[in-house]
């Protein structure tokens, strides 16, 4: 007698539901992470942005700025140098569905050729996901230019 090798029907229809009941499981994990990382990157770009326009302007001894995209930081920033021998002007956008607010509304920041931001005073940037107001970062950019990862005091 030989006996056929291979599952049934049965058995298909019992391993495509236990599949399909741990990618449920593991969706809601796996979209907070990739909201994380989208907060994150843009973040990161922000904040290397700045550090970027702050050492030019100090190096180069000229004004550097950082100015939001048609007036919104959520639509993007450029940077942009007074003296094209500094650096090339560059465009950001953040990832999708994350939102930036700064403090100085949608005030550039410049640089002056001392490293320091031109009038005075701190700015705030808060980065969320516009699906999940929980997921943010939030930075301060001192009147000396230098970040710290926390609200503005």
């Amino acid at each position: 007698m030989t006996r056929v090798k291979g599952f049934t029907l049965l058995e298909l229809i019992v391993a495509i539901v236990i599949a399909a009941i741990l990618a449920a499981v593991a969706m809601p994990a796996f979209q907070t992470t990739a909201r994380s990382n989208a907060v994150r990157s843009t973040t990161n770009d922000l904040v290397s942005t700045i550090n970027l326009a702050r050492q030019q302007s100090m190096s180069m001894r000229t004004q550097v700025e950082i100015s939001p995209t048609s007036g919104d930081w959520s639509n993007g920033w450029s940077l942009a140098f007074t003296d094209s021998a500094a650096g090339e002007d560059a465009d950001f956008i953040p990832r999708r569905n994350v939102s930036i607010t700064s403090s100085a509304g949608s005030a550039d920041l410049v640089f002056r050729p001392k490293g320091g931001l031109q009038g005075g005073g701190d700015i705030e940037f808060t980065i969320t996901h516009n699906n999940s107001n929980s997921i943010s970062s939030t930075i301060c950019v001192s009147f000396f230019g230098k970040i710290t990862y926390e609200g503005c005091s």
